[in-house]
């Protein structure tokens, strides 16, 4: 009898063990000294840029990639994009404040993550805060 409970445990415990594998993934980014880190569903990296303007060129960088922005807010110490894709998928970037002149930027799309369409979201982030394109289209 407590063989059987031992056996049941360890497998119960197996499993929960092996689902766990992947959560954590980190990876180089793209550009020199920057890194990107997908985890549990969100890519993060930080970007040279305080908290207003980082958060405006996730804005521009949605809607160049022809997203649905929802709304935007932000504040010298914060910020949130909300937004979708055609097929009604939530897209998010939080922007929080890091250092000098430095933002963490989260994005997530979807439940789970997707980590492509995030990746060249950040990618676009970046590019619209080195060149200074931070203003949004109006559509």
């Amino acid at each position: 009898m407590l063989n059987t409970r031992t056996l049941i445990l360890s497998v119960i415990l197996g499993l929960f063990m092996a689902s766990q594998t992947g959560c954590l993934l980190i990876a180089a980014g793209a550009g020199a000294g920057t890194g990107v880190a997908y985890v549990k569903g969100d890519t993060d990296a930080v970007i040279d840029g305080d908290t207003k303007t980082v958060t405006a060129a996730s804005e521009k960088a949605m809607k160049d990639m022809e997203l649905f922005v929802i709304s935007t807010e932000s504040t010298g110490f914060d910020g949130r994009v909300n937004g979708r894709t055609a097929g009604d998928t939530k897209v998010v970037v939080v922007v929080k404040h890091y250092g000098e002149n430095l933002s963490k930027v989260s994005v997530r799309v979807g439940n789970f993550g997707d980590d492509p369409m995030q990746t060249a979201l950040l990618e676009k982030i970046r590019e619209n805060v080195k060149t200074g394109a931070t203003t949004a289209s109006a559509d």
